[in-house]
């Protein structure tokens, strides 16, 4: 699904709709006369769709910057070890049920259920209908968007428990439910997936692109599978029948035509890449609507997200990525009979007095094709970066910083491909208006994988991360070097973090839970040792004479280097990591205090 829907003039005119992520729970009966005088017309449903829809524009839906330290993805700012920021709750798991990310991602997609209850309200109430295709249409997506945000909530709070939310509430009464148990949220929300499924087509014309499409409802179907497959017995033997369903989605998409691996640099984490044929699931932003809106309101069409993964300045609110995941980007293993693996490089010689002299030379990478696409690093010294190279973009290390600077950045949600710099968005750093992509064919082929391993199909789960692995020049998996457990071991430390990384709806927390990874892995974290090392960069401009040095890390320590510094992940993290506490997220405080059937 690419919701491109947002970057158009129809959604503009409900955005006030929602304008407060909790304004409308304080209103009595405010639906009762909407129901009866204002959805009149397909056109008039529509609106509100798009106000459905437009619950994932905010940052809360996803939570990312919160999700990335709080998985193994990444950490919360300056200041390794000690992290004062924002973020530090996430990284030492010392958030608690009255924390606003908790509070606001609850709110706002139970908003969206809100929203998506109206539209089937209405269109079940509609007495007039223009065009029983349009009906069908409405109906199919707002199914699907009731079903997307359970099982977002579904997945993320409470170990399942949670409310469902199935009409339009008329009463303080209806207002206020009771938890329902997980199997019978899944239930609910399957029926409503499953009908999107039934309902929605492939694609559509141009007119309507951003519509949810069959493919999405598949894609959300089959995680679903997957995820009650695996959680039922974390690390054990997976419910066999559910991984079977789960394959049959998975395999419905891929074998849809569809849907593509994108290989073009060009076209991955950009703004020329945004909606491009890997996308299934994608939210639109934009600079050019609701420019008067509040920067840090949620009724919008930008996000905030640029910022906290530029990681310039002091504010306490960045995300860098975590030494393991830098380390395993750089030592990717490339296919060196590849072609794509080589790269035109510039030297500069200085010439006194005058301009220097630039030199193109054909070298091969120091970093994979998908480490460039997806991270950017000091060994990346030809990869343009916010026009610049990484080394050159930030000018690090200071000595202050040196083990504090996350040695990379991810590139995901910046603007590096478009600006020189974050400060030149309209409306400030604040403001973006990349897309974010939520699912792509990339993680779908991934969790296919991971079924076949299951079922014990090695080859058939080779060959879709080969896949992955071609479309990024890495060197070819053999069959004869794996077995069950050794793919799924390489699967679940390797090939899937390294390609969905921080993407989604809090994929690597999900999986390390359903694995059963969850402590293990945090304490695994916690016990590895890197060392600072001063990378002599080789190519890019030169500033003088003198050929400049900038900090980054090995798993290996040079007793010569006198600046060699030890640096380490996790390890509070790992101390303060409860699993019944922290797995899931708590029913927020809020609920708790207004809702008198908890």
């Amino acid at each position: 699904m690419k919701l491109q829907t947002f970057k158009y003039i129809a959604f503009a005119s409900v955005v006030l709709m929602f304008s407060s992520c909790t304004d409308w729970l304080d209103e009595v009966n405010p639906n009762q006369s909407d129901k009866d005088n204002y959805w009149q017309n397909l056109n008039q449903t529509n609106s509100t769709l798009s106000a459905a829809y437009a619950a994932l524009a905010s940052d809360f839906a996803l939570n990312i910057v919160e999700e990335a330290p709080r998985s193994d993805m990444a950490t919360p700012g300056f200041g390794r070890p000690n992290y004062p920021g924002k973020g530090s709750v996430w990284y030492y798991h010392s958030y608690t049920n009255s924390h606003i990310s908790i509070i606001k991602k609850w709110e706002i997609l139970y908003l969206g259920i809100f929203r998506s209850n109206q539209v089937i309200s209405a269109l079940e109430n509609l007495e007039n209908i223009s065009s029983q295709e349009q009906w069908d249409s409405q109906m199919a997506q707002a199914r699907f968007l009731r079903g997307l945000y359970h099982f977002y909530i579904h997945s993320a709070f409470n170990k399942g428990d949670i409310i469902i939310k199935d009409i339009v509430p008329g009463s303080l009464e209806e207002y206020n439910q009771g938890l329902s148990k997980s199997e019978d949220v899944i239930k609910f929300f399957r029926e409503d997936l499953q009908y999107a499924f039934d309902n929605l087509p492939l694609s559509y014309d141009k007119t309507n692109q951003g519509r949810a499409t069959k493919g999405a409802a598949a894609t959300i179907l089959g995680t679903s599978y997957l995820y009650e497959a695996t959680l039922a017995n974390p690390g054990g033997e997976p419910n066999a029948e559910l991984i079977q369903k789960a394959v049959e989605m998975f395999e419905f998409v891929e074998s849809s035509n569809q849907y593509e691996l994108v290989e073009d640099l060009n076209l991955l984490f950009t703004t020329a890449g945004e909606m491009n044929k890997e996308s299934i699931l994608e939210i639109a932003f934009s600079n050019a609507y609701n420019t008067e809106y509040n920067t840090w309101g949620e009724d919008g069409l930008h996000t905030r997200l640029a910022f906290s993964f530029n990681g310039k300045g002091s504010n306490d609110n960045h995300v860098f990525p975590s030494l393991w995941m830098i380390d395993a980007y750089h030592n990717e293993e490339m296919d060196l009979n590849d072609d794509r693996n080589k790269v035109t490089a510039q030297i500069y010689t200085p010439v006194p007095g005058g301009e220097p002299d630039i030199e193109d030379i054909e070298i091969t990478r120091k970093v994979s094709r998908r480490a460039s696409a997806m991270m950017g690093m000091v060994q990346d010294d030809y990869t343009p970066y916010y026009t610049e190279v990484f080394h050159k973009a930030y000018s690090f290390p200071g000595e202050s910083k040196k083990t504090q600077n996350g040695f990379g950045r991810y590139k995901h949600y910046n603007n590096h491909d478009i600006l020189a710099d974050e400060t030149d968005l309209p409306g400030g750093v604040q403001r973006s208006g990349k897309n974010v992509v939520v699912n792509r064919l990339a993680d779908l082929k991934l969790m296919l994988a991971e079924c076949y391993i299951y079922q014990n199909k090695i080859g058939e789960a080779i060959a879709e991360i080969n896949d992955i692995r071609r479309r990024w020049a890495l060197i070819q998996l053999d069959v004869a070097d794996y077995d069950q457990a050794s793919l799924l071991s390489r699967l679940q430390n390797l090939e899937k973090p390294l390609e969905t990384s921080i993407e989604g709806h809090c994929i690597r927390w999900f999986d390390l839970r359903r694995w059963g990874m969850l402590e293990s892995n945090f304490k695994m974290h916690a016990q590895e040792k890197f060392y600072t090392q001063n990378y002599e960069v080789e190519y890019g401009e030169i500033n003088g004479d003198a050929v400049k040095k900038w900090s980054t890390i090995s798993r290996v320590s040079d007793p010569s280097n006198p600046d060699e510094v030890l640096v380490t992940d996790y390890e509070k993290a790992a101390e303060n990591f409860i699993y019944d506490r922290h797995a899931w997220l708590p029913i927020p405080s809020t609920e708790e205090q207004s809702n008198t059937e908890l």
